[in-house]
């Protein structure tokens, strides 16, 4: 901060409130201006920029319960988008100490498990999120991410049925479901979650990509390459859309086609293989 400014701002302060009895209170509005400041960089999407607004609101002693949970909870996301998990869960861990119905901190600590790896703690902190906050669809839509890596396909689905129901035009949680489906074969239901998904969001590449998977397992074979070409076109991830594409060519016996996607998917991505493989398809 430019300091003659600052100086400028409390003569001013100073002028309007009156020098004699009352400095501690041009101090104490200064302060609560100052605070205001580190409030609004500690809500900035910069990571950096959150984390220091967020630690000068933290170390302030002018800042109350309410301020700082909201800054735990925000470095907390700020350090996950940087990717400093154990900063993330320590901060967010401290704002669901100071309130512990502060639902978006368990959201958040249970993304922050969930980037980790632990799978356990991630879905009983997205729960006790939901649990606070039922309608909370943030919540359903991570846990069920979860629950697909941990294999609970049902429960996956579940949540994100949940989500379908408060918000009938979210494309993403109709196309989820649908790929939870499909891994789950209840390959009917993925189709027409996939179709509702793309009649909301039409040519998205990775919807193409979870109906292509469903023709796959269907059988549907010449379907499933239309979808395949199609989301390889519009961009995205091309690994799975190549794979399953030339899985999808394999099974028509078009040996050469096949070598070459199976391949090309392979060296994009040495580990779809085994992902195909988990998901019921080789």
């Amino acid at each position: 901060m430019n300091w003659k400014i600052t100086g400028l701002v409390v003569v001013g302060i100073l002028s309007l409130i009156g020098v004699g009895g009352t400095i501690y209170g041009g101090v104490k509005v200064f302060h609560s201006m100052m605070l205001s400041q580190s409030r609004t960089d500690c809500n900035s999407r910069n990571a950096d920029t959150s984390i220091r607004g967020c630690t000068v609101m933290l170390e302030s002693k002018y800042a109350g319960s309410a301020e700082q949970t909201f800054a735990h909870y925000r470095r907390g996301m700020a350090y996950d988008q940087k990717g400093d998990l154990d900063h993330a869960i320590a901060d967010d861990t401290e704002a669901i100490r100071l309130n512990p119905r502060e639902y978006v901190a368990y959201n958040n600590r249970g993304r922050a498990y969930q980037h980790k790896g632990d799978l356990d703690h991630a879905i009983a902190d997205y729960s006790k999120a939901v649990e606070l906050v039922p309608e909370m669809s943030l919540a359903r839509f991570n846990r069920a991410d979860a629950y697909n890596q941990q294999g609970n396909y049902a429960s996956a689905v579940d949540d994100l049925t949940h989500v379908i129901l408060r918000e009938p035009r979210n494309a993403v949680a109709w196309n989820n479901r649908c790929y939870f489906r499909a891994i789950a074969g209840q390959l009917d239901d993925a189709l027409a979650d996939c179709n509702q998904s793309l009649k909301l969001e039409p040519n998205v590449p990775e919807t193409l990509d979870s109906r292509g998977f469903t023709y796959l397992k269907m059988r549907k074979y010449d379907l499933a390459i239309t979808d395949y070409d199609a989301a390889e076109s519009a961009g995205g991830d091309k690994a799975p859309y190549l794979y399953g594409r030339g899985l999808a060519k394999r099974a028509k016996h078009d040996a050469a086609g096949a070598k070459e996607d199976i391949d090309a998917g392979v060296k994009l991505d040495p580990k779809i293989v085994e992902q195909f493989r988990k998901y019921g398809v080789s």
